[in-house]
């Protein structure tokens, strides 16, 4: 039987993991760890703890009219910078609270494609 860390549990959704291939389950925040849990088998479970989370990486895009737009997806970034990206249609509530926990500071917006392309090519200031 799989056991989890949270003493209490604050919020819980319907999620994807992306490891090679997407696994379903339910996605569980508490006053310990994020948690993971497979639909199809409990016992393969994912629990992070908020002290080994360096940060959380969301999709935030900007539409052309200004409106900002969370996305689906958001990758937790381990102390060891190992990255385990997942993905809930509530992705917005998931980072709220996932920010209740660790603090405005590591909840991140993820870095674009065009973002680290045009970063390549600037020049670096002289000193």
């Amino acid at each position: 039987m799989a056991q989890s860390l949270n003493t209490k549990a604050d919020y819980s959704t319907e999620g994807i993991a992306y490891l090679g291939f997407a696994e379903y389950g339910k996605i569980l925040i508490g006053d310990v760890a994020f948690e993971f849990y497979n639909d199809r088998n409990v016992e393969k479970n994912m629990t992070f703890p908020w002290t080994a989370v360096a940060r959380v990486e969301g999709d935030v895009s900007k539409s052309l009219k200004g409106e900002v737009k969370v996305g689906r997806q958001f990758s937790i970034v381990l102390q060891n910078g190992s990255k385990v990206r997942f993905s809930s249609k509530n992705s917005g509530t998931v980072l709220k609270w996932i920010r209740h926990y660790l603090g405005n500071d590591k909840v991140v917006k993820s870095p674009s494609f065009l973002g680290t392309f045009k970063n390549a090519f600037k020049r670096k200031k002289k000193k």
